[in-house]
């Protein structure tokens, strides 16, 4: 008998996301070798969905990208991998308006204090607050 997986919460699915993101930016693997091994770190999780998310995300990268250019004093290669990453999936997600702005935004300043620098969520609100869904 086949066990089924189980879905990731919305919180654990976009920790998830943002790992694959992450090893993208910096080892600049494709999405589907980047998905082979984050499912073989997270059998668990029936992680299918994230294969659109992450497709979605490099179809829309220039004008992403472009959007948190022009809201940040910053190029984007001054920006670091993890609040790169993280301003990439969110903007990404409130343009999808799949959830309300202030969820967005309050994930992101979740992922970006446990995972980027020390004030980095002040620099993600910042670039996020600009933006309307």
């Amino acid at each position: 008998m086949v066990k089924q997986k189980d879905i990731p919460s919305p919180a654990k699915k976009r920790e998830l996301l943002l790992q694959a993101l992450y090893q993208k930016e910096i080892s600049g693997v494709s999405n589907t070798e980047v998905l082979k091994q984050l499912k073989e770190r997270n059998k668990k999780y029936d992680l299918s969905d994230l294969n659109l998310i992450l497709k979605g995300i490099k179809q829309n990268k220039q004008t992403i990208d472009k959007m948190i250019e022009q809201n940040s004093k910053l190029e984007l290669k001054d920006i670091g991998e993890i609040e790169l990453s993280i301003l990439r999936s969110m903007l990404f997600e409130m343009q999808q308006k799949t959830v309300d702005r202030s969820i967005s935004l309050s994930e992101a300043i979740r992922l970006a204090k446990k995972y980027g620098q020390d004030s980095s969520y002040k620099f993600i609100n910042a670039i996020l607050d600009k933006f309307e869904n």
